[in-house]
């Protein structure tokens, strides 16, 4: 096993255990196995794993991407997200996303795929997504996720 390979296999062994939320902790917990990196390679290494860092507990946590999901998938859905999404509404466990025209069936496809573990299911329209949550707070972490990767528009 490579430096990198190993590396990678303990940074997802320490987000698994528990919750990490800057690149400070990540880096001392990864000092703490005998592991030195800096900063710039682990913001590659993260992005690499398609570490995303999302609202939990009133703060932020890494959290590994779904299974199945890749960096690949990731990279289309930051790219759908920023292009095309308008806005995002809450209506209790209910999301109303707004896209450009002729553009949510391309967003809702790359939610889909990323497999969020709040998203419970999905229907697209020509320019609205409904995205179902189990409750009220996971679809309020949805509109979380949505927010940092498309920006301020949401």
């Amino acid at each position: 096993m490579s430096v990198k390979q190993l590396r990678h296999a303990k940074i997802r062994q320490l987000l698994q255990g528990a919750p990490i939320d800057t690149h400070e902790k990540l880096a001392d917990a990864l000092r703490g196995e005998s592991i030195r990196v800096s900063q710039s390679t682990l913001s590659k290494d993260l992005r690499e794993l398609g570490v995303v860092r999302v609202p939990r507990d009133g703060g932020f946590s890494y959290i590994l991407p779904e299974a199945g999901s890749t960096l690949r998938d990731q990279h289309i859905l930051e790219r759908e997200l920023q292009d095309y999404l308008v806005s995002v509404d809450r209506a209790g466990n209910l999301l109303v996303a707004k896209t450009i025209s002729a553009h949510a069936q391309s967003v809702c496809e790359a939610i889909d795929r990323i497999g969020w573990p709040q998203v419970m299911g999905t229907i697209a329209g020509d320019n609205t997504i409904f995205l179902v949550a189990s409750t009220a707070g996971e679809a309020e972490e949805l509109v979380g996720l949505l927010a940092e990767i498309a920006g301020d528009r949401v």
